[in-house]
């Protein structure tokens, strides 16, 4: 064997082990907040510490708020957090005040299932969310929706 096949196939063999390498440090996909499908949510209840009351309910595929027609595009965008990434999760502990969770300062309910939004995480911004006895910590883009006045989700005329 001469002496340039032997490098080259060194060489070879030294790049295959780097892309295996670079293949097992990718990072595992996050797994979802939740395992709700979007498309099976029918009622959308939205609740904070003001006692403000969101109602919105699903009625023959057309989303209404108090008897009026919904904007379906701020609905979908809401949705989307039944498969956010959940970016960290643990155990909720007896006591939930260190993440805004006692009271909650927003409540979801989408069905019957409940979603409680806490504060930001100090070190990333990170939104607290308190969900089947865990603590998940997801990217903080929805918390804008669920604290817009009811108006917001009404469809404009």
């Amino acid at each position: 064997m001469s002496k340039n096949l032997r490098l080259n196939l060194i060489l070879l063999l030294v790049v295959g082990l780097l892309a295996l390498l670079v293949w097992y440090a990718q990072p595992r996909p996050a797994p979802p907040l939740t395992l709700i499908d979007p498309a099976s949510v029918s009622r959308i209840e939205i609740n904070d510490l003001s006692g403000r009351h969101i109602l919105l309910l699903k009625q023959d595929n057309v989303w209404q708020t108090q008897a009026i027609p919904a904007r379906k595009v701020r609905i979908e965008q809401l949705l989307g957090i039944c498969g956010t990434s959940s970016l960290e999760s643990f155990p909720a502990p007896a006591d939930l005040a260190p993440y805004g969770l006692e009271p909650a300062a927003i409540r979801l309910k989408l069905n019957d299932e409940t979603l409680d939004f806490g504060t930001t995480d100090p070190l990333h911004g990170w939104r607290y969310v308190h969900y089947l006895d865990r603590i998940h910590l997801i990217a903080d883009g929805f918390y804008h929706h669920l604290s817009a006045p009811a108006d917001a989700w009404k469809e404009a005329p």
